[in-house]
């Protein structure tokens, strides 16, 4: 793993997401396009990336291909989860940091890049700050070993996490490996 760790924590000196404002855009549109707020929670599937997850009670998932956004109505936070084209662990780490600065201005990260397990699951995450479109946000960028290694990539204001952080922890506990 120090290997990966190093592969993280270097890839990500570099950069953070240009799915992170594609992902922001496209909660938005959904918003103005008056998407359906879940009245219960959820359970959808990631048949690419082998997981399966609980979205909330009035929040709302947006697939898009092998994106998924998870956001409450209001905003304030988003959850992007896809697969990334890589096969091999190490390359979507590579593939991860090359996403991450390419929209967050003033990246900063929380520390090193940290190691874990999640549900039978292996993971790295860091988390950080930075600004997307002039707003600050908060951000942790997380590379799960499912099927495929799947990215999950958790923004939005310190206001909007602190108000969903019970929700949100609720639907990482949820995350879950198909089968």
């Amino acid at each position: 793993m120090n290997t990966r760790k190093l592969l993280l924590g270097a890839a990500l000196s570099f950069s953070l997401a240009a799915a992170v404002v594609p992902a922001a855009s496209n909660a938005r549109a959904a918003q103005k396009a008056g998407a359906a707020e879940q009245s219960e929670p959820k359970t959808f599937t990631h048949e690419a990336g082998g997981i399966t997850f609980t979205v909330p009670a009035g929040w709302k998932a947006e697939p898009d291909g092998e994106q998924i956004t998870v956001s409450p109505e209001e905003g304030g936070i988003s959850i992007v989860l896809w697969v990334t084209k890589e096969d091999d662990f190490e390359d979507a780490a590579k593939a991860l940091g090359e996403e991450l600065g390419k929209q967050v201005k003033n990246l900063k990260f929380d520390g090193e890049p940290k190691e874990g397990t999640h549900n039978g699951m292996s993971y790295e995450s860091v988390k950080g700050s930075g600004q997307i479109e002039g707003q600050d946000i908060i951000f942790s960028a997380d590379l799960l070993a499912a099927k495929k290694p799947v990215i999950i990539l958790s923004f939005g204001t310190a206001e909007g996490l602190q108000k969903h952080s019970g929700e949100y922890t609720e639907l990482v506990k949820s995350i879950k490996k198909i089968g």
